[in-house]
């Protein structure tokens, strides 16, 4: 009986392979994936070269991988197993309290993070026009007391102190103001960004540091434009019995003109882009995604003309500083890759505002080109 069984086990366990076998030559490869919001790895290409170094069978373990059949299944399915063997974590993303999950933070890599230093040091060296530097703490920081026991993170507020005390510019206070309105819905539940809220006082925060007064926030009028949001930390979790969060806005796009701008030339762009919530991208609703430079002109009529380098934080918080400046540059340098010199050559501009999250500003290497 016993040997009976055993086959029956043999005989399932094969069935399960080759059907999974097949079903990886069966199905088409998808090119991108919704859940996780990143194109998918590709078959590799075969090569003598690629073969002796070991390269291609680094790049097929990858490809397969990404190409396993019912992937997001799975990934949902070792999430769950992680939370019931009471395990807080899973790919990186901690399991917290009310439901958020929010995307570990580690001690950054000290290179690259003295050269991002250097780098803010190098421009305010090169340039007779003000500098702002703002950091932006993340959920990990500011909802600390959500985190499960002995999550054991980097310390975002201790980084930023030091971090704060090596730059020679002017410092935006964005963690006392965020820690003040702990309480309120100031982070994304699934994402790694702050909400429109916490894009809120965090341009009061900038507004402070350059003496202007911000509106009060029930003179703005909010409206909901999704709530049916999953973000990145959703994605990467495989977490799926959280509910998904909603998207505000507070600025109108009225008497808003938004222009890409490609050498000399300016190209129509978007404000708010309606048509990215209908996509799992939704973040990219503000100003349509991910730009190398923008131009953003307002109906605010003081002449102030303001550079912001930033990353995707600067997003949903560019909106409530279009109503106290006249031009707003956004500035992207994954993708803009003249650097700030040159762009300072060809506009001008009254300040400068290098404007990161801590995540980004301590591990993207591409922060080295504000010194150029």
């Amino acid at each position: 009986m016993k040997k009976f069984s055993d086959v029956i086990q043999i005989v399932i366990f094969m069935v399960t392979i080759i059907g999974l076998m097949l079903a990886m030559f069966i199905i088409p490869d998808k090119k991108f994936s919704e859940q996780e919001n990143r194109v998918l790895k590709d078959a590799p290409k075969f090569s003598v070269k690629a073969l002796k170094s070991g390269e291609l069978m680094k790049e097929f373990e990858v490809y397969l991988t990404d190409q396993f059949p019912l992937r997001d299944e799975w990934i949902g399915l070792k999430s769950y197993t992680e939370k019931v063997s009471l395990k807080t974590e899973n790919n990186n993303v901690l399991f917290c309290e009310d439901d958020v999950i929010i995307k570990r933070f580690n001690e950054p890599d000290r290179d690259i993070l003295e050269k991002n230093i250097g780098a803010v040091n190098k421009l305010v060296e090169c340039t007779d026009i003000p500098v702002y530097f703002s950091l932006i703490p993340g959920a990990v920081s500011i909802w600390d007391d959500k985190l499960p026991e002995n999550a054991n993170v980097c310390n975002q507020k201790e980084l930023i102190d030091e971090i704060y005390s090596k730059v020679e510019c002017e410092t935006i206070d964005n963690y006392s103001v965020l820690k003040e309105h702990k309480d309120e819905y100031i982070f994304y539940k699934t994402d790694h960004h702050w909400t429109s809220l916490g894009a809120y006082y965090g341009h009061k925060a900038v507004l402070d540091a350059f003496d202007i007064k911000a509106k009060d926030l029930d003179e703005c009028t909010k409206e909901c434009v999704s709530d049916e949001f999953y973000g990145t930390v959703y994605s990467s979790s495989g977490v799926r019995w959280v509910k998904p969060d909603e998207i505000d806005i507070y600025v109108s796009d009225e008497d808003k003109v938004v222009n890409k701008v490609v050498g000399s030339n300016l190209i129509d762009g978007v404000f708010y882009d309606y048509e990215k919530l209908k996509v799992k991208d939704k973040y990219s609703f503000f100003f349509g995604g991910n730009t190398p430079l923008l131009k953003i002109t307002s109906n605010c009529d003081n002449g102030k003309k303001l550079l912001v380098i930033r990353d995707s934080y600067s997003d949903s918080e560019v909106p409530f500083l279009t109503e106290h400046f006249s031009e707003i540059y956004l500035m992207d340098l994954r993708y803009y890759k003249f650097g700030v010199q040159y762009f300072l050559s060809q506009f001008d501009v009254d300040a400068i505002l290098v404007n990161y999250s801590v995540d980004n500003f301590s591990e993207d290497a591409n922060v080295v080109m504000i010194g150029n």
